[in-house]
């Protein structure tokens, strides 16, 4: 297999992971404080969601980053 997609698709697993896992400890996080506060629906506050959004493109970015270090290292 080609270094540069090799390297794509580490970056894309990666992305993908690392999406998921912040979205789930974030999600987590807003449960248990809706729970504090007594309120049954959860919502994320503002910075949650400019966390998530950050971290979006951040995940866009990776698969292109992780193509280019697959080509300087292959």
């Amino acid at each position: 297999m080609h270094a540069m997609l090799m390297g794509a698709l580490a970056g894309a697993g990666l992305a993908v992971l690392l999406y998921y896992f912040e979205y789930s400890a974030i999600n987590r996080s807003a449960a248990e404080r809706a729970k504090r506060q007594h309120v049954r629906k959860v919502e994320m506050d503002g910075s949650e969601r400019a966390r998530l959004k950050n971290l979006l493109w951040f995940c866009i970015l990776l698969p292109a980053i992780g193509a280019g270090l697959g080509w300087l290292l292959g």
